[in-house]
Order: C-alpha cells, then sequence, then structure tokens
C-alpha cells in the first residue's frame, strides 16, 4: 500500500494545527489565571506602605482631623486616624470600611452591652483610632461610613448601618443567652 504525498502534507497539517490549538489553550489558561490573581482586591502589605490610605467622613459634625502612619515599615504598621466630634451628642458607635464590594472595616460600638452603653467620642472632643494595614483593602479610600449618636440618630451608609445593628443585635442575643444558661450571673 502506497501512502499519497497529499495524505502526508494532510497529516502533517493536522499535526501542526493540534500542537498549535494545546499550545494556544494553555497560554490562554495561564494568562487568564493570572488576570483572575491580579483583579482580585487584597489588603495592604504592611511593610511596603510608605503613605497613608485617604480617608474621608461624609457625617455632619464628624471631621478627620488628622491621618498619619505607625510603625512604618514594620508587619504592625497601623494607620492613625483622628476623629473630632464636632457635635453636641456623644458618638456611640462608628464604623470605618475601605472597599465598595469586598470591603473591609474597623467597627466599634459601645451600645454592644445593653445595660451599659460606652461612649465611643464624647461631644466636642477628638478621638485616636488605630487600624491595622494588613486588615485593609489595598488602594481603597476608608470612609467613615456610619456614625450612631447618643440622642438617637443613625448617619451614614444604610448598608453598613444595617450591618453593624445586625451583629450588635446578634452579640446581645448571644450574651442573653450564655447569662441565661449560666443561671442568670455573667
Amino acid at each position: 500500500m502506497k501512502i499519497s504525498k497529499n495524505f502526508v502534507r494532510l497529516l502533517l497539517v493536522s499535526t501542526l494545527l493540534l500542537i498549535s490549538s494545546a499550545i494556544a489553550a494553555g497560554v490562554y489558561t495561564r494568562v487568564s489565571s493570572q488576570k483572575k490573581q491580579t483583579d482580585q482586591p487584597r489588603t495592604y502589605k504592611a511593610t511596603e506602605v510608605t503613605a497613608p490610605p485617604e480617608v474621608r467622613c461624609t457625617i455632619k459634625g464628624l471631621h478627620i482631623s488628622g491621618v498619619r502612619l505607625i510603625n512604618q515599615g514594620k508587619p504592625e504598621a497601623t494607620v492613625s486616624i483622628d476623629v473630632t466630634n464636632q457635635r453636641d451628642e456623644d458618638v456611640m458607635a462608628l464604623d470605618f470600611v475601605a472597599g465598595k464590594t469586598t470591603s473591609s472595616g474597623l467597627a466599634i460600638d459601645g451600645l454592644l452591652l445593653e445595660n451599659h452603653p460606652i461612649v465611643v467620642i464624647p461631644r466636642h472632643s477628638l478621638k485616636t483610632f488605630t487600624w491595622n494595614l494588613g486588615s485593609i483593602m489595598e488602594g481603597e479610600t476608608i470612609y467613615l461610613a456610619v456614625a450612631v449618636f447618643s440622642d438617637g440618630k443613625e448617619e451614614g451608609d444604610t448598608h453598613f448601618l444595617e450591618a453593624l445593628k445586625k451583629t450588635r443585635l446578634k452579640d446581645q442575643q448571644k450574651r442573653r443567652e450564655e447569662k441565661a444558661k449560666n443561671g442568670g450571673r455573667q
């Protein structure tokens, strides 16, 4: 049996096309997986941060008075945020967030203990908050997103406000259950 030249050419071209397709598929897979890794948000590498992230506040009567890095270049590097309460009410809870879709947050809730509320920022005073850079979404602006005041007013982003209240209620329920379990003692 004699093999024709056309058959040999067809076999050679088919083999080359098959190899080219396999190489192209491998390159495409590698590039797309690298792109997915770089597209995912990540937190700061604390040791590499040289300037503090931008911090903003849109809540009336609260002002970001200062932002600075502490322990720059070290794994425990933090951002220090000075907040001035210019209102006639105490701040009882607040929530800093970084990021819109995937976010990191720092919530301080003085209303967790139902019978013993704690003032987070007294009226007409300044309070400093620190947040570890390794917990903050890289490249995102930090917002003071939520504030709850001693007169009962709540201001800020409704999504984060609801999350703060939900977490508080869950924690309070857990404390009540623990208290009941211990015969009323805590």
